[in-house]
């Protein structure tokens, strides 16, 4: 029986040549411009393909299919995680569509999800960056965290707190599960990644203050940020 496989997607315009773009994704040189610190790719249905994404994370597979200049697929070597690269020329660049399909996504929680999914936005923003005005932003991504999980509020505006990790200066802070996040420094908190974004335009060391719902009441916390617990 073939596994059903639930998927998430995201994707981006360009504005460059359509041979620059397929380039980018599929050339080890041109990947560790805007995306990985490290690729090794033999790209060929069949060839391996491993990526060093910096702050400790790598992935791994085996490129199953290739549809020159339009798509090319990368597997897990389980099997099991399956990504989707698509190209397409549209009337303003190159649309970039990046999908993972795998049994578990459907088991995932939001937070996992939303985290997946911020990563991918962040790169291909890079993606765009580079190809467009050779600026190269990831030496701004990921530099300061307070030590939380969190999901985007469904009921409401702000991010919910699912887990405020030990010893972290969110611990400190007096930040418990459960409170909702709406405000950093006086910027509106709309979500997931409004709150992971507006957080790293700040320094690490410096305090923000956090306004937060706890049930029905708003509170000011002064936190302050520290440095992102994985180096690039």
């Amino acid at each position: 029986m073939k596994m059903i496989k639930d998927s998430i997607k995201r994707e981006i315009v360009v504005n460059a040549p359509l041979k620059q773009v397929w380039d980018a994704l599929t050339k080890p040189e041109h990947l560790n411009r805007w995306y990985t610190k490290n690729a090794e790719i033999e790209f060929r249905i069949g060839g391996r393909g491993y990526m060093n994404h910096g702050w400790g994370a790598t992935s791994e597979g085996i490129f199953t299919e290739i549809d020159t200049m339009k798509r090319f697929v990368l597997q897990s070597l389980d099997g099991d995680f399956t990504t989707i690269t698509s190209i397409e020329e549209v009337e303003k660049g190159i649309h970039v569509s990046i999908e993972y399909q795998a049994s578990f996504i459907g088991e995932m929680n939001q937070s996992t999800k939303e985290n997946m999914l911020f990563g991918t936005s962040q790169f291909l923003e890079n993606l765009k960056s580079v190809y467009e005005t050779s600026t190269d932003n990831r030496a701004d991504f990921w530099k300061a965290w307070i030590g939380i999980v969190h999901t985007t509020n469904e009921k409401d505006r702000g991010t919910r707190v699912l887990q405020v990790k030990e010893g972290t200066v969110a611990a400190a802070a007096g930040i418990k599960p459960e409170d909702i996040i709406v405000e950093i420094d006086g910027a509106e908190i709309v979500g997931y990644e409004s709150f992971e974004r507006t957080l790293n335009e700040k320094t690490d060391n410096s305090t923000v203050t956090l306004t937060i719902v706890r049930k029905s009441e708003k509170l000011r916390l002064n936190c302050p940020l520290d440095a992102y617990p994985v180096p690039y």
